[in-house]
């Protein structure tokens, strides 16, 4: 056998062992979470949830829909938003960051207000074993100032799966 076909046959080898050691990268994640707002006197808990997609292990691309309760009666905020962000794996621990662009509707007894919403945020994911994850995030949101009740800041702990 000549040299060339043996440095190519060792090559295949090291590519082949390789990808039988290498695990597969979850590509999209669904996360529930449970959320807190402020200013605290304005609003109370809420809900909501994202959908991820994650693209090299770094960029992450998401749809957010979360449900913010107001601490007076029949007052909540609906929010939608897309968002970016990068965050590097390492190991299990996601920390990451970026920026967010949605709409709100929010309710209240003297009437509701639409309108858009822009945000940046930071947070911090744990990737546990079985596809299992956990977050928490912060987030700092710029509503217009025209708007009835503003929400000024988010913060949710969540846990979802990835897949």
């Amino acid at each position: 056998m000549s040299a060339p076909l043996r440095r190519l046959l060792r090559g295949l080898t090291l590519v082949a062992l390789l990808c039988l050691l290498a695990r597969g990268a979850s590509a999209a994640e669904l996360t529930a979470f449970l959320s807190g707002g402020r200013p605290d006197a304005a609003w109370s808990h809420g809900w909501g949830g994202t959908f991820t997609i994650t693209l090299l292990n770094l960029v992450h691309g998401e749809i957010e829909v979360a449900h913010q309760s107001g601490e007076a009666i029949d007052t909540s905020l609906l929010t939608g938003s897309a968002k970016a962000y990068l965050g590097p794996s390492l190991g299990r621990l996601v920390p990451y960051a970026g920026l967010g662009a949605g709409l709100y509707h929010e309710t209240r007894p003297a009437g509701g207000d639409d309108g858009t919403l822009g945000s940046v945020f930071v947070g911090a994911k744990i990737k546990a074993p079985l596809g299992i994850l956990l977050r928490a995030e912060y987030q700092w949101l710029d509503m217009p100032t025209t708007a009835p009740l503003r929400l000024e800041q988010r913060f949710f702990v969540g846990a979802g799966i990835s897949f």
